[in-house]
């Protein structure tokens, strides 16, 4: 009877894992595939799945790798002195501190944290999709004279991505001002080209960054503090 028990529970695994993989390579197929009627129409649930857990992007390869740096920095409203006095902090550098911290200890919730954080920033400069898709949906717009539909898309992707960023810059600010009384937070995005080889020994050379600063938004009451 413990034998058959254990049978069974063993089949159970190997079968609720079989379906597992079926779905999910399902979904990576047509998150990645050419655009097509099945893969728009669940484009929401693939988007939320793949985004989530499996965030990446083409531009790490060649012909045309990332030769960026991006970067997010994260500033707060809070009560001062009496809780009558908002207070505007300093910006903060989120970026930075979460790569030293994953470089000195790689196997890490940072290595993630750090991951999503960037993808985000990333989305919002490229629109959350790759050239070659671009490419694509420029060219069905023609044809099917859809521009407007698109468009619409791309810019319920980026509310979407906006509205993710500040989640994360509120669980930054709870961490950081853990004593007080946060009422909104602002975040900002930089870009910059990566040093170039010839200047890597330049203790004077500084890239230019172009940042990008978005609204104050009341604080995500539903989210806890970074580690």
């Amino acid at each position: 009877m413990k034998k058959r028990s254990e049978a069974c529970i063993l089949n159970a695994t190997l079968f609720s894992l079989s379906l597992f993989l079926m779905v999910h390579f399902f979904f990576i197929l047509l998150h990645a595939g050419p655009l097509n009627p099945v893969s728009v129409s669940l484009k929401l649930v693939t988007d939320n799945y793949v985004g989530r857990f499996f965030q990446q992007n083409w531009h790490l390869f060649a012909p045309q790798p990332m030769t960026q740096n991006l970067k997010l920095y994260v500033r707060v409203k809070y009560k001062g002195e009496g809780r009558n006095k908002t207070v505007i902090s300093n910006w903060y550098d989120v970026t930075e501190p979460m790569i030293r911290t994953n470089e000195a200890t790689v196997f890490s919730p940072y290595n993630r944290m750090l991951r999503i954080g960037s993808g985000y920033i990333h989305q919002l400069y490229i629109g959350g999709k790759d050239d070659l898709t671009y490419k694509l949906m420029e060219k069905i717009s023609k044809k099917d004279n859809v521009a407007k539909e698109i468009n619409a898309s791309l810019e319920k992707d980026s509310d979407q991505v906006e509205q993710i960023i500040y989640r994360y810059a509120s669980a930054f600010a709870k961490r950081e001002f853990l004593k007080h009384e946060i009422t909104d937070v602002q975040f900002m995005t930089s870009i910059s080209d990566a040093i170039p080889y010839s200047k890597r020994d330049d203790l004077h050379f500084k890239v230019k960054e172009d940042n990008v600063v978005y609204d104050w938004k009341g604080v995500v009451k539903d989210v806890v503090e970074l580690p």
